[in-house]
């Protein structure tokens, strides 16, 4: 008994200390024009007075007189009402504030746990997957038992990436992603996405056959159609309209590349098709980059051999024997890639689902397709938006061994 009548001072206590604030919030009903809840605010309070009086009745008997359920009950109502009154009386810019803390908590369980939304910032997967692409992960793919396939485009940190030994900045970096220089938030690792090659128990090597890379899997050559068979031109891109480093006192964050910046890179194309005409992305003729030292276009041919900044020949290497929870991963488009060539077996953990759907795709460089619509906004529609890759499926491709 003692219990119920401590539960109950607490509660009331809590209650005599909110009716000031319990009785402005419902006058301040009256004031905006909400007699609705107006009279639902004061016929809370007078049930609540009721049940005060009720449960100080109980409690005064003799023990041995009162029924401890009937006493549960009257106090779980009292408190029910007093948690309505609560959130009944809460201002507005509050309620607001709740109700957007709760939409990001559900938004980070799903991004997390279920679905993920990633833009596609490189080309490294041309032509399957495009520079603007933004591609829906399934994170349960691969959850309950489930492991990556060959063939299968999976998406996953940066596996040279390196957290922040401080917990706050690891949580942040792994669970939200974005940085936030104003409150010292630094980013987490880059999202890639590349095909699985070769999956544990495979034997997987690459060859120089005829000046052209290939790959064996499991000691037979390997047919590749997902791989890009056009070559790669040199283009003049520009990203940023706003050349500041702070809006007032606030730093802009470096992921937004708000300030106008310049640079080649290099995209697919088609050569018999006119720069028009490109089926990948838009460009002119004007923003083509030239090969140093030459007046020509900067192309690169598929088939030529990749190398890394030592000089040395990445298609060339193995055999390797895929261990337990590893994966060999590369990109569709070889020469444009960074993968397991270069930095070796991905480990399982790093692997955040698969990625099955082009939910929209912009042709453009900027992280946000918002700066796009504000740089170019009739371009934007007539140009930019990829109409027909909006809700594009990527299923994975079957691909037999040839010897």
């Amino acid at each position: 008994m003692e219990k119920l009548r401590n539960k109950f001072e607490k509660l009331y206590e809590k209650f005599v200390k909110k009716s000031p604030a319990f009785k402005r919030g419902i006058e301040s009903f009256s004031a905006s024009g909400q007699e609705k809840e107006h009279k639902e605010g004061h016929l809370l309070l007078e049930d609540a007075e009721r049940y005060v009086q009720q449960i100080r009745y109980v409690l005064g008997q003799r023990e041995e007189d009162i029924d401890r359920s009937d006493l549960k009950n009257k106090i779980s109502e009292f408190k029910k009402i007093y948690e309505t009154l609560n959130e009944l009386s809460k201002p507005e810019w509050i309620q607001w504030l709740e109700a957007l803390g709760f939409a990001v908590v559900v938004v980070l369980i799903l991004r997390n746990s279920v679905f993920g939304l990633y833009h596609v910032p490189s080309g490294s997967a041309e032509p399957t997957l495009l520079v603007g692409d933004r591609v829906l992960g399934y994170k349960m793919s691969y959850s309950f038992g489930g492991k990556p396939k060959r063939y299968q485009l999976v998406m996953f940190d940066n596996p040279k990436f390196e957290y922040s030994h401080n917990k706050l900045h690891f949580l942040w970096q792994k669970y939200v992603g974005f940085g936030l220089p104003l409150f010292g938030l630094p980013c987490g690792p880059e999202n890639f996405v590349k095909r699985v090659i070769a999956a544990p128990g495979d034997t997987v090597e690459g060859r120089v056959e005829n000046d052209k890379p290939v790959i064996y899997l499991n000691g037979e050559r390997l047919e590749e159609p997902y791989v890009n068979p056009y070559p790669l031109i040199a283009i003049g891109k520009r990203t940023g309209f706003i050349d500041l480093d702070k809006i007032g006192l606030l730093p802009i964050p470096g992921w937004l590349k708000l300030k106008p910046t310049e640079y080649p890179l290099f995209y697919t194309y088609v050569p018999d098709k006119e720069f028009s005409d490109q089926p990948y992305y838009n460009m002119s003729s004007e923003e083509v980059g030239l090969k140093p030292g030459t007046l020509r276009p900067w192309l690169l041919m598929p088939g030529t051999l990749s190398k890394d900044e030592f000089g040395r020949i990445v298609d060339k290497f193995g055999p390797i024997v895929i261990p337990e929870s590893k994966y060999w991963v590369m990109g569709d488009s070889r020469l444009n890639s960074k993968d397991s060539r270069f930095w070796g077996l991905l480990d399982s953990k790093l692997i955040h689902g698969r990625a099955s759907l082009i939910l929209y795709s912009i042709d453009s460089e900027e992280p946000l397709w918002l700066f796009e619509l504000i740089k170019n906004p009739v371009r934007f529609w007539t140009k930019s938006v990829r109409w027909r890759r909006i809700f594009k499926f990527l299923n994975f491709k079957h691909v037999k061994n040839n010897k």
